[in-house]
């Protein structure tokens, strides 16, 4: 029998809940877990981790807007993860880690053999966190590495701190997919340097810069790069930027002629 999903949502899960959840991941019933802005004591997310451990089947785990909100939680979580191998996707979208709860999860994240898809986006992270986060970016032995990274509105990241993770991204990394909207301290300064990375690059297909302080001066370096150098990019999205109408229709031009190109 194939595994099912379970979606929950805003809703405060009482202890019947619990015990269904924990009960059929421990049967290896559940590939997706979906517990976005969810309630529940402590105990009960104690329960549930358990079973994260011992599940063969769970593929992708969301509990996205607060729901690990203490440090307790989040070491709950890491050693949940330390056991479980089937973990492809972890979503914690909204969690109010900081820098300080993110170093509680950094180790199990980076050992985990199956991970390739982390939100860690509106997560409060700032350079320390984004230092932390560049080590698992890079395949290692077994290990692929991420391929989809979400870092949205992390606005404590500043522009150094980005600086250093585009050098990862140009030294290591498999990402096909990167957000990192709404983070206004990449500026025209970061983008540029993104550009060239994206320029070497062989992975990276698509690529959210809404609402990140551009303007015209860095998007022209992305046209530039773009119409000089094949790359795998084919979605970039730079809205809510201080770009003209007609440079964002030239970038677009360059991407649908290199994706009707792969058509062709």
């Amino acid at each position: 029998m194939s595994a099912g999903t379970i979606q929950i949502s805003g809703e405060t899960l009482s202890i019947v809940e619990v015990e269904n959840i924990k009960d059929n991941l421990r049967k290896h019933l559940i590939s997706l877990l979906s517990l976005r802005n969810c309630k529940l004591d402590a105990d009960g997310f104690r329960k549930l981790m358990r079973a994260v451990c011992k599940t063969k089947s769970l593929l992708q785990l969301n509990l996205n807007i607060g729901v690990v909100d203490s440090d307790d939680r989040a070491i709950l979580l890491a050693n949940a993860l330390n056991i479980n191998r089937s973990i492809q996707s972890l979503y914690l979208h909204g969690t109010p880690l900081g820098d300080t709860r993110f170093s509680l999860m950094y180790r199990a994240l980076s050992l985990h053999p199956s991970l390739v898809d982390l939100d860690v986006g509106d997560c409060m992270l700032g350079d320390n966190g984004i230092r932390m986060l560049c080590y698992l970016l890079a395949p290692d032995g077994a290990k692929s590495g991420l391929k989809e990274l979400v870092l949205s509105a992390n606005t404590r990241v500043t522009n150094n701190g980005w600086a250093f993770f585009f050098c990862s991204l140009a030294a290591s990394s498999c990402l096909r997919s990167l957000n990192l909207d709404y983070n206004p301290a990449i500026s025209d300064s970061g983008a540029k340097m993104l550009a060239v990375v994206v320029a070497g690059t062989r992975s990276l297909k698509k690529i959210d810069l809404e609402a990140c302080n551009l303007t015209e001066d860095s998007a022209k370096v992305w046209l530039e790069m773009l119409q000089s150098f094949p790359t795998p990019l084919r979605a970039l999205n730079i809205t809510e930027n201080k770009i003209s109408t007609t440079t964002m229709r030239e970038i677009n031009e360059c991407l649908t002629h290199d994706s009707s190109s792969d058509d062709g």
